[in-house]
């Protein structure tokens, strides 16, 4: 990001402040039990690089009693944003919250290099705004991995040619489908599944006759196939109807880590008028960090604002992780034909659903109830991976050193745990990022979403597929 804040020089940082809700700051108690759950504290070992340190720079922003200089903010965007001080903390400070306005304050009241401006506009702006061009991107992306050059890349002398950077994003690359999740299936009812007797007690499943709409996102709307199919096939087998609006847009996470709340206002306004004529019971996820930004849209509105008043508590109220949501109709998946040979199958609890959501112990329960499975979670399962949403290309290094802590854990794991073959998570950035350290790290050990875990153990001849 650009250094030049001359423009902000006569400009008291107090001032930027004056809209904003920012009097949750006070309930730090600077105690520090924050600082051994902070990954960029670990890492760097430097005080301002901690949440407390970082509540304190915020603070003396909105006291005005430091201005918007590259010591004060560097810190502030080295911050991954994963909130497991949030888990720790004992006096209720909503970290997230104040950084994410913080840097919203920031973006609006500093100048901006080219360069960071052609890539808010065609990226943040551009790509992330359209489903057209997110599918045209997913078609290049699958005919590169086509091609076979990210693998000789990866896997021959060719990568010493290139940065060390740049081969390990061939690792990051999404599985790309080439087609949009939402435009097939928009707008449709989609009945629940006419599913087959279970042959454990021979009776027909009892239908919830619940309607659910299906949050598909940007990136994940055009990759990882897998996970929106099986979202939905589970959803349709324990009775639910389906609905997948077709005017839904991103969650706008991407541009709130990154200060853009204006576009992400303007998500969340559409992502409402999306879901709420549906007469939902429920909005299903299936992506962590998505959950956590759809339920907390009102964040991003002034109070007293016309959209403030907009009905943002039963959106919110009705945001549910897809495990979360099925951990509560466990009787109906029981009568699912599993498969029972045993299987070890290790776990990473993806931080914005365990900090942010508040979402830990069900989606574990219900990975542990299957027949057969024995779930594990990593040694350091609530540590962050150190994706971040895009931090892993803004701040690669730190990011990488984050990754590299996670990959020990999965490599203590699996030493207690040899026979292990795939581990879960249920939030794609995570299942990338940690996709890409086992790959360059060489470990033989699969990773997916708990959603195509489930499916996968389901038999063959009584799994339900969608017509």
């Amino acid at each position: 990001m650009s250094t030049d804040f001359s423009q902000n020089s006569a400009i008291e940082s107090k001032a930027l402040f004056n809209e904003v809700e920012f009097d949750n700051i006070l309930k730090c108690v600077h105690c520090g039990l924050c600082l051994d759950s902070c990954p960029t504290y670990r890492e760097l070992a430097d005080e301002k690089d901690s949440p407390r340190g970082r509540l304190y720079l915020m603070r003396g922003l909105w006291e005005g009693e430091l201005e918007l200089k590259p010591q004060v903010i560097d810190p502030l965007n080295r911050c991954i944003d994963c909130r497991a001080c949030e888990s720790a903390c004992p006096s209720g400070v909503p970290f997230g919250e104040l950084l994410e306005k913080t840097r919203g304050i920031i973006l609006e009241n500093k100048s901006q290099s080219l360069k960071e401006k052609i890539s808010r506009m065609f990226l943040l702006k551009g790509l992330f705004r359209s489903t057209g061009l997110m599918i045209t991107a997913s078609r290049l992306l699958k005919l590169y991995s086509a091609s076979g050059l990210p693998k000789l890349i990866t896997k021959t002398f060719i990568g010493r040619l290139f940065p060390e950077l740049f081969v390990f994003q061939q690792h990051l690359l999404p599985d790309c489908s080439g087609e949009s999740f939402k435009r097939k299936h928009a707008d449709k009812i989609l009945a629940p599944l006419q599913v087959q007797e279970s042959q454990k007690t021979g009776t027909q499943i009892q239908q919830k006759n619940l309607r659910v709409g299906m949050f598909t996102g940007c990136i994940m709307d055009v990759s990882e196939k897998a996970i929106h199919d099986s979202t939905l096939t589970l959803l349709r087998s324990i009775g639910c109807e389906v609905v997948v609006p077709g005017n839904q847009v991103c969650c706008g996470a991407l541009h709130v880590h990154s200060g853009d709340r204006k576009t992400a206002r303007e998500f969340a306004v559409k992502n409402l008028s999306a879901f709420e004529p549906r007469n939902l019971d429920a909005i299903i996820t299936n992506a962590a960090g998505c959950g956590a930004q759809l339920k907390e849209y009102h964040h991003l509105f002034a109070e007293g604002t016309a959209d403030a008043q907009m009905n943002w508590g039963s959106f919110e109220n009705k945001i549910i992780d897809v495990l979360e949501f099925l951990s509560g109709y466990s009787e109906l998946l029981e009568k699912l034909p599993f498969r029972d040979e045993e299987d070890t199958v290790l776990y990473d609890a993806p931080c914005h659903l365990m900090h942010a959501q508040k979402v830990d112990e069900n989606p574990r329960k219900l990975l542990s109830s299957l027949p057969g499975v024995t779930l594990v979670p990593l040694t350091e399962s609530n540590w962050c991976c150190g994706s971040g949403g895009i931090y892993n290309l803004v701040q690669p290094d730190l990011s990488k050193a984050v990754l590299e802590r996670k990959i020990e854990s999965v490599r203590q794991t699996l030493r207690a745990f040899p026979e292990a073959k795939s581990i879960v998570t249920g939030n794609p950035g995570c299942l990338y990022q940690i996709r890409a350290g086992l790959r360059s790290n060489a470990i033989d050990l699969s990773i997916l979403h708990p959603a195509v875990y489930l499916m996968e153990r389901l038999k063959i001849n009584g799994s339900p597929q969608i017509p």
